[in-house]
């Protein structure tokens, strides 16, 4: 049943956890960590470890499915943000939601319901389209994943909040940039979680500065600290730098001694 309603009925029942499903946790949970510090190159570690657990054949259906599509997942951004390869890492990107919806292709994904890992790889097509293709298409990618996702999936949500302000970043609607980077730092508060909220007060602060809104520094200050905070030392050396090279705005100063390291 939970292959044909693509939820863990163990989970959403409450009854009992599998082993299965304690294992797939620790292992998406450790990709997520690499993901949200932008360490793509430590991703071919986690690739290695879910080659080893399809292998072993060990998990029931609905998880192996999981881990197959996860792989595949993987892969695909190995391929685009290391490989710079975008046509393997669309290709990737199919297979994995063949996987569950064997008839799946880019003209007709508006006819699914998707599962939460399954809008996970429609948001990853949708990114690879982005940077290939227009934002104009991206964006209503995005958009019907927001649309497809359910109220309590906050992980997702806070994904598909900063994919969207960032789409609208490039069609140069920093409006709209700027609602869609408040909505997922709202619900990140709501909600109590750090993933997803540096990244999203740096399209804030972005969105500002381009609205001449006096407080864009400050908003741009959070996503630095948060950085620095989580340990995501990537992701705040890439912010103050493209600050600067993009916008002319020297973070530096304001920055303490000891971050500056």
């Amino acid at each position: 049943m939970s292959v044909i309603l693509k939820r863990d009925l163990n989970e959403v029942l409450l009854k009992y956890r599998l082993k299965d499903y304690s294992a797939f946790c620790k292992i998406k949970n450790s990709i997520e960590s690499k993901l949200e510090g932008g360490e793509f190159d430590k991703l071919k570690n986690e690739r290695e470890k879910l080659k080893k657990i399809i292998q072993e054949g060990k998990m029931s259906l609905y998880y192996t499915q999981l881990l197959k599509q996860l792989l595949f997942l993987v892969e695909s951004i190995i391929e685009k943000n290391v490989n710079n390869d975008y046509e393997k890492a669309l290709e990737k990107l199919i297979q994995a939601m063949k996987i569950t919806i064997p008839n799946f292709s880019l003209s007709n994904y508006t006819s699914f319901v998707y599962s939460s890992m399954e809008i996970r790889i429609l948001m990853n097509i949708a990114l690879i389209i982005e940077e290939k293709e227009t934002p104009k298409k991206s964006t209503k990618m995005f958009l019907f994943c927001l649309e497809s996702l359910e109220q309590d999936n906050i992980e997702e949500r806070i994904k598909v909040y900063y994919n969207l302000s960032y789409s609208f970043h490039l069609l140069s609607d920093y409006n709209k940039e700027l609602y869609y980077a408040d909505l997922g730092i709202k619900t990140c508060v709501k909600n109590k979680t750090l993933n997803g909220l540096g990244p999203l007060y740096f399209r804030k602060g972005i969105a500002e500065y381009h609205l001449k809104k006096e407080n864009y520094i400050d908003s741009l200050l959070k996503a630095i600290h948060l950085f620095e905070i989580l340990g995501h030392k990537k992701l705040k050396q890439i912010a103050i730098e493209n600050c600067r090279k993009f916008y002319n705005i020297e973070l530096t100063p304001f920055i303490p001694k000891s971050q500056k390291k």
